[in-house]
Formats: C-alpha cells, structure tokens, sequence
C-alpha cells in the first residue's frame, strides 16, 4: 500500500496504534483517501505493507532507469490523487524529453479521476506545458480558450489583486484562499458584496469572453443565518444566485448594480449546503436582435446527487458587457461562502 507523508495509516499499521488513537499530521503535501481517521470500511488483513513517500520522491522515482522503480513512482503519484495532479500541474517542465512522456501520462491518468471538464482542463494544462518546455515559448494569454483556477497559491487575506483577478468588497469582510478554496468570511462586516473578478481584457485578452462561453465552479456555504445571504456566479451585471441552508435554496436572477429581481424565487428540490459540495454551471450565448441566454445547472456532487435547471434570456441593457464573470458572496452577516475549481471555457 501506498502512503504519503502525513497520512493517519502509517501509525496504524506500522506502529500499531489503535484506530481511535491515531493522530493527524500538521500538514502534508499529498491526499490519501482525504480523511483524518481510519475510515471503518478499511480493512488491514489485506494489506501487505505500506511504503511511505512524497511527490519529489515519487518524481526522482518516474526519472530511473528502471521499470520496477518507475512503476512505483508512479504509483505513488497515482496516491496523491488532486493535490499530485495539481502539483504536476505547477512544476517547472523537465529538460529531458522522455520524462515530459512519463509524466504527461501520470497526469493523464490522474485527469481520469475526475468529471469530463476537469479532463479537458487538464489534457490542455498538460499540452501547454510541453508546448513551452519543447518549444521555449513564453507563456502568453492565449491559452486555447480553456482558463482554469485550482486556487492553489495560498492568500490569508485578499487584497486587490489575486493572480488574473480583482478582488472587490463592499461589505468590509475579508476573502481568502486557503487549501485550494476560495473563501469568503460570513461574520461582522456590513451588508454588501465580496467579489472575485476575471475580466476578459486580463484573460482570453478581449473586449469581452465571446458569444458563446461557459462558466462553472464549485460551490457551497455554512448553514448560518440561512436567508440573510446568497452566493453565486455573475456574469456582466446578472447575478445567479442560491441561499445555502435555505430549504429549498431560493435561486433567482437578479442585477448586481441595482438588485432588481429578473426571476421568481424558486426552490431547487434540495437544500444546498456544505464546503463546496455543489457544481453551478453557466451556459452563456448571445442571440439576435441585443438579447443574451443564461442557461444554469446546479447539482450535488456525489453519488445520488439530484440536479436543478433554469433559464433566462435577458436583454443587453440588462446584463451589460460580458467583459466579467465573478464569484460572489452577498448580503448580511451569515456563514462563510466556499469555491473551488472555477473553469470557463469559450465557444463551448
């Protein structure tokens, strides 16, 4: 078995402490089964043995010239699940071509593991990569109409800027990135909005994203004061929003700048909560005669999760440019709102 550092089992099953007893490391660098305790389907009689490693070990591992050494660096990259891909991801390209191979093919394999758009990400993070390390390319914003943020570089408090973004509150509440989330505090403060804002000048380098794109995150928020606050995405001045904790969830439309409701309150049919436990997806296309279309999916993440689908077509007087997409959090003192994973992608 396959350990990173950090992980809870290497006490368990090398040292033979209790289940009950084991206690979490203060970091890591590598995911395991993403758990702080032995989960109870875990099954030791199984196991052979455990070997322990990180992600330089395991990448020196993928250089050898050895099958077997290799194999298992692999497999030890394999064990890092997101947080190997997303360090895969960032590492300077290698000089030596056929390490490139090795490791285009770990993070291939790692894309796998998750839904069909983060493949897509991945595939073009991947190809971007090489590109550059083959060719000697500067990075340059033209990125094959694919923009992709894992909100790995950390931030304790959000200031103006954010790497591409722009970060904006009206509301005096503090943002921050930690742990690969976007997150923005819920308590003192005043009524108003904290925003994180891409605009299209600053990537893909246009006037505005395009006439057809989409737009997708992973969201969701503390069960505090559920009603007094709403979370979402906007694009130019059109809101999408839900309210965590609220039964039924509360969706509507609704403008940014005059908080003018171009929907009914609906209910989703089921209660959106938790740390970023749900996917919004963002169908924007532009259409004859001045009017944009909004098509919106939200869904529970896991298995059994139910989804919810609307729509609305607004005029261009309403919605403005779309020259921003961003991600919100709005309204009065409540629960700290959390996203992750945030993708547009253009002529989608």
């Amino acid at each position: 078995m396959a350990d990173p550092h950090g992980s809870v089992f290497w006490d368990h099953i090398v040292n033979e402490v209790p289940a009950d007893d084991v206690k979490v490391s203060k970091s890591w660098e590598m995911e395991g089964v993403g758990k702080d305790s032995i989960p109870g389907a875990f099954d030791i009689n199984v196991i052979d043995g455990i070997v322990r490693g990180n992600d330089e070990d395991a990448f020196a591992m993928l250089a050898s010239q050895d099958f077997d050494e290799r194999e298992g660096g692999r497999k030890k990259l394999m064990s890092g699940g997101e947080d190997a891909l997303k360090w895969l991801l960032e590492i300077e390209p290698s000089e030596d071509p056929e390490l490139r191979r090795r490791v285009l093919s770990v993070i291939e394999e790692l894309g796998l593991v998750f839904r069909k758009d983060r493949e897509v990400a991945v595939e073009h993070a991947v190809k971007s990569l090489l590109a550059e390390g083959l060719e000697g390319r500067e990075k340059s914003a033209d990125t094959g109409g694919m923009f992709f943020e894992w909100f790995g570089e950390s931030d304790e408090k959000l200031r103006e800027d954010y790497r591409q973004f722009r970060f904006e509150t009206s509301s005096k509440r503090p943002g921050k990135v930690e742990g690969t989330r976007l997150i923005f505090a819920g308590k003192a403060g005043q009524d108003g909005d904290q925003r994180l804002i891409l605009e299209s000048k600053t990537w893909p380098g246009e006037i505005e994203f395009g006439d057809r794109f989409r737009v997708s995150v992973i969201l969701g928020g503390e069960d505090v004061s559920p009603g007094a606050w709403h979370m979402g995405i906007t694009i130019g001045r059109i809101r999408t929003l839900f309210h965590p904790g609220m039964q039924g969830g509360s969706f509507r439309f609704e403008r940014i700048d005059n908080h003018r409701h171009l929907s009914g309150t609906k209910g989703v049919g089921f209660e959106p909560l938790g740390d970023s436990r749900q996917r919004m997806s963002i169908d924007v296309t532009k259409m004859l005669g001045g009017h944009v279309r909004l098509d919106v999916l939200l869904e529970q993440l896991g298995e059994g999760g139910r989804t919810f689908q609307s729509f609305i077509t607004v005029d261009v007087e309403d919605i403005g440019d779309l020259s921003e997409v961003s991600l919100d959090r709005s309204g009065r003192s409540g629960g700290k709102a959390y996203f992750r994973d945030f993708m547009i992608s253009l002529n989608h």
